[in-house]
C-alpha cells in the first residue's frame, strides 16, 4: 500500500484529554496516550475509539523533563479537530489549523500562564 501521508510523522507518547464536542449536554470525556503525531493529526490508543465523523476538542499535555529542556515551564496543546479513522486499536484524529499552546509553571492542572500560538513543532512565537 502506497503512504498518502504529506506531513512527517513522530513516534511520540503525549498525554491527551480528548473531549467529544455535541449539542448534547453529555459529552464523552477520554484521557488518551498518543502512538504518534504529526502536525496535522495524531493516533490516540482507545478501547473504545469515538466513531468517524465525530468533532473533537483535544488538550495534549507535554511533560516537564522534555519542555523544561526548551522553556523552563509545561505546557498544554489545544485543538480541535474531526475523528478520520476508528479501529479496535484506537482512533486517528486529524488536527483544525488552529492551535494554541498554554504554558504554565506548577501542576498540570493550573491553566493560567502564557499564551503561545504554536504551528504544532515548527515555529513558537510569544502573543
Amino acid at each position: 500500500m502506497k503512504e498518502r501521508r504529506k506531513l512527517e510523522r513522530f513516534k511520540l507518547k503525549l498525554l491527551g484529554e480528548i473531549t467529544e464536542q455535541t449539542a448534547d449536554q453529555m459529552k464523552r470525556v477520554l484521557h488518551l496516550s498518543t502512538r504518534d503525531i504529526s502536525s496535522g493529526g495524531a493516533f490516540f490508543y482507545a478501547v473504545n475509539p469515538l466513531p468517524e465523523g465525530t468533532s473533537v476538542k483535544v488538550d495534549l499535555s507535554m511533560s516537564t523533563d522534555r519542555l523544561k529542556r526548551l522553556t523552563g515551564t509545561q505546557a498544554q496543546l489545544q485543538m480541535s479537530g474531526i475523528v478520520k479513522r476508528s479501529e479496535p486499536s484506537g482512533m486517528a484524529i486529524r488536527f483544525n489549523k488552529a492551535y494554541k499552546m498554554v504554558t504554565t509553571k506548577g501542576t498540570r492542572n493550573h491553566r493560567k500562564g502564557t499564551l503561545i500560538k504554536w504551528d504544532l513543532f515548527r515555529e513558537r512565537r510569544r502573543v
